[in-house]
């Protein structure tokens, strides 16, 4: 892998009278929220040209409603006619019950104005929208709550991470650093490159990573990221041997180190030697790494 200084360059020096900041990435609210209630269209379901005794007495199955009801287990369909007080008779078999509540449901009156209004507001943060029907919209995590959430899980100051502080993706760009604060607001960090504590740089929430703590699972094969051995850059690697566990004093599995073979450190006969490096510094690839925070 190639030394530190290739990378210099591009690191951010500190400035005392501004902070070099980059705009944090944050996965927007949907702007057009799809209508939650089931969609209607004018295709009527197939018609059975039998019918069992118990379903004779049962009214004719509505048309024009994509969802069949006839499909569900009786018990939903009960747990429907309890919340809508749908009137049935109490001996009604299941394909009368299925049409009842399909009909309840097709005479709805439907607000659909009042219904994505109350969507919006619930990804606005507010509280949960029901309608004068009762059709209720699951309340959707705000911004707000994802900041919360995601501080949590920030590092805290004093913390050792892993920090992207090239503009690059080139493999050796992830440097050791140590946290000095965290903006839940900007979600974003100031942290120090621990070779050299004389620059304050400010990175958004994708650009560091949490170190390990041993108990990671890590399997021969494994693709990681890890310190190069007598460097403070992290480089890509693949775990070449299996990983020797112990159990520490509270009874947890836990790895010590682990061997690895790094990308492009063939020696001078081609082969790529086996190196080790402590657990701590070895952490999973950063598209594995913010999976879950992408998602959101």
């Amino acid at each position: 892998p190639p030394h530190r200084h290739s990378i210099h360059a591009n690191y951010l020096p500190y400035d005392t009278r501004s902070i070099v900041q980059f705009k944090p990435t944050v996965t927007p609210i949907p702007s057009n929220p799809l209508h939650t209630t089931p969609h209607r269209h004018t295709t009527p379901p197939h018609r059975h040209t039998t019918m069992s005794k118990a379903a004779a007495n049962a009214r004719t199955y509505p048309k024009g409603l994509v969802t069949d009801f006839r499909q569900m287990q009786p018990q939903k369909l009960f747990d429907y006619v309890e919340y809508f007080s749908v009137s049935i008779r109490p001996d009604a078999p299941a394909p009368e019950l299925a049409c009842n509540v399909a009909s309840h449901f097709l005479a709805l009156d439907v607000d659909e104005e009042a219904v994505l209004g109350g969507f919006l507001r619930t990804c606005d943060g507010e509280k949960d929208y029901e309608n004068d029907n009762k059709v209720i919209i699951n309340t959707v995590p705000s911004v707000q709550a994802h900041k919360r959430k995601r501080a949590k899980t920030a590092a805290r100051p004093g913390e050792q991470v892993a920090a992207k502080v090239s503009r690059s993706d080139e493999n050796g760009s992830w440097i050791l650093a140590s946290v000095q604060s965290y903006s839940r607001d900007s979600e974003s960090y100031d942290v120090q490159d621990e070779d050299d504590i004389t620059k304050l740089i400010r990175l958004p929430y994708t650009n560091v990573m949490r170190l390990g703590n041993g108990t990671e699972i890590f399997r021969k094969g494994s693709p990681c990221m890890a310190i190069f051995p007598e460097t403070t850059s992290f480089y890509k690697a693949v775990v070449s041997k299996a990983p020797v566990w112990r159990v520490d004093r509270q009874g947890n599995p836990i790895c010590s180190e682990l061997i690895l073979k790094f990308m492009d450190d063939e020696d001078e006969s081609g082969k790529t030697p086996h190196r080790r490096v402590p657990s701590r510094y070895v952490i999973q690839l950063p598209e594995l790494y913010f999976e879950d925070y992408t998602a959101l």
